[in-house]
């Protein structure tokens, strides 16, 4: 890689760590309420997540594909 090239790379890769250190300031801040609400919704798709697949595992007992 030439100079020119290896200094036209690290002023992108310093581009880009500055617009993520941006978007990491950027980023909303949640409350408790907020963090209760999502821990929930995670539960929640964990729940329904291991059901569909005990469904999916009956059905494929049930159609001998298992």
């Amino acid at each position: 890689m030439t100079d020119h090239r290896l200094i036209l790379a690290l002023g992108r890769l310093e581009r880009a760590i500055t617009r993520l250190e941006a978007g990491v300031e950027a980023a909303p801040s949640f409350g408790h309420d907020e963090n209760e609400a999502l821990f929930r919704l995670a539960e929640r798709h964990r729940t329904l997540r291991e059901a569909t697949e005990s469904a999916i595992e009956r059905i494929d007992r049930l159609l001998g594909t298992n």
